[in-house]
């Protein structure tokens, strides 16, 4: 329990050792929600309309579903987790996250090279977290993580 109390001029806290022993996983649960949120974002990003006989052809954006291949190839990591996907390894140190896309030609699509350049880069990934962050806001995510240890405490 943290315990604030004045003594005349000063204002004494008391057991934020606990509260700064629970900050590791206040951080690793506020950075499961943002990379969860940025995911659920870019996903939308790569799910715009067209198909194979679209007028629109492959270069609309949102990047349109052909396939799903890319879709389907876009992931995340939680904190202190690997995978190997599409013969690449992804890992994430203890305090991390990571939103990826596995499929071959999405840095491609991603930064409008190779084929893609004549669309221009189709930052999904990047758009994602621009959206999450404006809608949710990523600071917010972890004060709330924050606020809730907080609340345990009292």
């Amino acid at each position: 329990m943290i315990a604030i109390t004045v003594q005349g001029d000063k204002i004494v806290i008391d057991n934020l050792g606990a509260l700064a022993a629970s900050v590791p996983q206040v951080l690793k649960r506020g950075i499961k929600r943002i990379v969860r949120g940025v995911h659920r974002e870019a996903y939308a990003w790569l799910s715009g309309a067209g198909s194979m006989a679209s007028s629109v052809g492959s270069g609309g954006y949102p990047v349109p579903v052909r396939t799903g291949h890319l879709r389907r190839s876009l992931d995340f990591l939680d904190p202190g987790q690997t995978r190997t996907a599409g013969g690449k390894s992804w890992s994430t140190g203890e305090l991390e996250g990571m939103v990826y896309d596995s499929a071959i030609y999405s840095i491609a699509i991603h930064e409008g090279r190779g084929s893609s350049a004549k669309f221009g880069p189709r930052a999904f990934i990047t758009d994602g977290v621009k959206t999450f962050d404006s809608q949710t806001g990523l600071a917010k995510v972890l004060e709330e993580e924050m606020g809730k240890e907080m609340e345990k405490m009292q």
